[in-house]
């Protein structure tokens, strides 16, 4: 199926004519038009992306088969205007929007101009869950440079060096290996620090006996990748080595258990299981991963509340860990494609634990 199709599948089931698309990822997986401040409106004739004059060259460029209409910016409703009257045009009895990207006031500019027909919020997120062959190649490209990244930095990593300076080395390496920007904001977190499951990286210097949690990625041509390693700066310690190897205990009976049919949220008991069963439940503070690709957060939730089921060609992480406050912390990730006969890592990075001496 198509990715256009999906979404006339998604109108029909819904008695939805006509759809005016916000948001700029959804546009970009429909569309392949990587600008912004646009609109695409898709009916079951047509889909027109709707741009002013600074992405109209672009957009032709980039879309195959779609049109383009370039509106006269006179006012600020002159996109939403534009929009409209293709639906009107069109004898659009109900008007589909992305509701979770609209504002407000968006939502009250088009209903007033669409005037009597009705607008039906729609989401979009479950058409991108499961990638197709290209999509997988992408992500695979994006896991490999964050790879060879990760890879490169291990020689940096020393004592003097700041949690934020080896965040700068690590985002250059994958930039230098042809990466597009960061997935998102690099954490690095050492020592004490490595117990925050989202600690930024600061100016505190990388220390003997530190634990330190990297969790980066790379985007290459609009796909993210999401890796995390914990290594330990000098010989691991008996503390050190529990929690690493429950945490790698963890990770990978995820990976094993992973399999079509499941729902995220009985993946994330299975690992959360190992956790718990060793005394270290209440150190488990966060769900076991999240679907991967345009977005680094998408569909599939793999957590307590995860109800979808997976099914062949989800992408999502398997990242459990553990966090002793004052103390430290511990994180494995992978990013994973669900296939028929289970999961399969997209990175390569070794998960024993690193020691570096």
């Amino acid at each position: 199926m198509t990715r256009i199709n999906k979404v006339l599948e998604l109108m029909a089931k819904l008695t939805v004519d006509s759809v005016i698309i916000k948001d700029v990822t959804t546009i970009r997986y429909l569309t392949g038009f990587t600008g912004d401040s646009s609109l695409f409106y898709l009916d079951r004739q047509q889909g027109i992306l709707i741009t002013d004059g600074r992405y109209t060259q672009q957009a032709k460029q980039e879309m195959k088969i779609f049109k383009v209409l370039e509106y006269t910016p006179t006012n600020a409703n002159s996109i939403w205007e534009a929009a409209a009257a293709l639906a009107k045009k069109a004898g659009a009895q109900v008007v589909g929007f992305d509701g979770a990207c609209y504002s407000y006031t968006d939502y009250v500019t088009l209903q007033e101009l669409l005037g009597e027909i009705p607008m039906e919020s729609m989401d979009f997120s479950s058409i991108r869950m499961i990638k197709d062959k290209k999509e997988l190649e992408l992500l695979l490209k994006a896991a490999s440079i964050a790879d060879e990244a990760f890879v490169e930095l291990l020689d940096d990593i020393r004592p003097g060096r700041t949690e934020r300076s080896l965040a700068g080395r690590l985002e250059y390496y994958m930039r230098a290996h042809g990466s597009e920007k960061n997935s998102f904001d690099t954490i690095v977190a050492s020592g004490a620090r490595s117990a925050l499951p989202h600690g930024m990286a600061s100016d505190k210097v990388v220390e003997i006996g530190d634990f330190i949690t990297f969790d980066f990625g790379a985007v290459y041509r609009g796909y993210h990748s999401d890796m995390t390693r914990t290594v330990a700066l000098g010989m691991a310690n008996s503390w050190q080595k529990e929690i690493y190897t429950i945490v790698e205990e963890a990770q990978l009976k995820g990976m094993k258990a992973a399999q079509v049919g499941m729902t995220g949220r009985e993946l994330d008991a299975i690992v959360r299981k190992v956790i718990t069963d060793c005394g270290y439940g209440d150190y488990y503070v966060h769900g076991t991963g999240h679907g991967v690709g345009l977005e680094i957060h998408e569909m599939p939730n793999i957590n307590k509340r995860g109800e979808t089921v997976l099914k062949t060609g989800m992408i999502f992480t398997i990242e459990p860990g553990i966090y002793i406050p004052g103390k430290g912390g511990v994180r494995i990730e992978d990013t994973v494609v669900l296939t028929d006969e289970g999961a399969r890592a997209l990175n390569g990075v070794k998960k024993q634990l690193i020691e570096i001496v």
